[in-house]
This record gives structure tokens, C-alpha cells and sequence, in this order.
């Protein structure tokens, strides 16, 4: 009986052992992946720069396409500014030119005489078209302040009576705007007949 109470006690050591040696492998191998791990978890010089360098391009791309962006955007408002002060003026000049008659003036002014009987004048005034209405005894802007007009032209054809001629005015117009650095200018020309043959 004592053999086997040895023998019994020889396989349960042996077990224990074996058991008790897992057990300490287990903190083993991690205490050591953990060393691994602290000795390699900085990063190298190299690392730091190509990360640096990585970054550095993205912002500057990122940076890039905003400043295009913010560009375009003040080219298209100066474009729209253009465009509606320069068809609101030419609209609203050959609106009542067509409808006018006895025109007269000069190359940078032009009155006339619209459908209400009224005496109007159109002319370039501090880089600005006005209008009057009154025969130029008060006038007010047509264009906006947020473009310059370079020009205002107006060639009379066909005025004199008895000329056979249908009376027709042709208009010139070069307007420019600024918004930002962003400057942009174009040149409108528009050619409005009279209505009324003159005899």
C-alpha cells in the first residue's frame, strides 16, 4: 500500500508540476512579448519624418483646393455682377428706346422721348450710366456700385426725317468689376430699331 500511496503521490507531483510549470509559462510569455512591445512601441527618426512629410502634402493639397475654391468663387460673383448690371441697363435702355422717338445727343449721351411723353436722358456719369427722366434736371443710377462702367456709347442712325431710314440707336457698353483680386470686365453692344418709321 505504501508503494501505491508513493506512486499516486509521484503522478500527482509530476501533474502538479507540469500544471504548475503552464502556469508559469503563461506570465512568462507575456511578460516577454510585453518587454518586446515596450522596446518597440517609439518611433524611429525616419518614421517621424515620412509621417511629418505625409501630413505636410495633405494640408497643402487640402489648403490648395480651398484657396481655388475661395478664387473661383469671387471670379463667378464678379462675372454675376457683370452680368446683371449690364442686361438690367441694356433691358431697361432698349425697353423704352423702342418705344421712343426724336432722339438726339451726343456719343456718350442720349435723350429721346419715350411712350409716357417724358424727356429721357441716358449718359456715362462717374463711371455709372444714369437715367433721367425729367429732361436731365435729376438723374439716378441705373448701374450698381459694385461695377464700373468704362464706357457708354450711342450711334444714331436714320434720325433725320424723310431719310427713308428706320430710325435705329446701336449701344456699346464695356463694364468691369472687382471682387477681391478677382477682376473681370466684358463688352455688351446691342443694336434697338424705333418702332415708328420717322417721315
Amino acid at each position: 500500500m505504501s508503494e501505491m500511496l508513493i506512486k499516486n503521490f509521484l503522478i500527482r507531483k509530476y501533474a502538479l508540476q507540469k500544471w504548475w510549470g503552464m502556469l508559469n509559462f503563461i506570465p512568462k510569455f507575456f511578460k516577454k512579448k510585453f518587454r518586446q512591445n515596450m522596446a518597440e512601441s517609439g518611433l524611429t527618426l525616419i518614421e517621424l519624418i515620412v509621417a511629418i512629410g505625409i501630413f505636410g502634402l495633405v494640408v497643402t493639397m487640402a489648403v490648395s483646393i480651398f484657396v481655388i475654391a475661395l478664387v473661383s468663387q469671387r471670379r463667378i460673383i464678379s462675372l454675376r455682377n457683370i452680368e446683371d448690371n449690364g442686361r438690367f441697363a441694356l433691358e431697361s435702355m432698349t425697353r423704352e428706346i423702342r418705344t421712343g422717338k426724336n432722339f438726339g445727343g451726343s456719343v456718350n449721351s442720349l435723350s429721346f422721348t419715350n411712350a409716357k411723353s417724358e424727356s429721357v436722358v441716358y449718359r456715362l456719369n462717374n463711371q455709372t450710366i444714369e437715367k433721367s427722366s425729367d429732361g436731365g434736371a435729376n438723374y439716378s443710377a441705373v448701374t450698381g456700385s459694385e461695377v464700373t462702367v468704362d464706357y457708354l456709347n450711342f450711334y444714331l442712325l436714320g434720325q433725320a426725317p424723310g431719310d427713308g431710314l428706320e430710325p435705329r440707336v446701336t449701344i456699346t457698353i464695356g463694364i468691369t468689376s472687382q471682387v477681391g483680386s478677382q477682376v473681370s470686365n466684358t463688352k455688351i453692344q446691342n443694336t434697338v430699331s424705333e418702332r415708328f418709321l420717322q417721315l
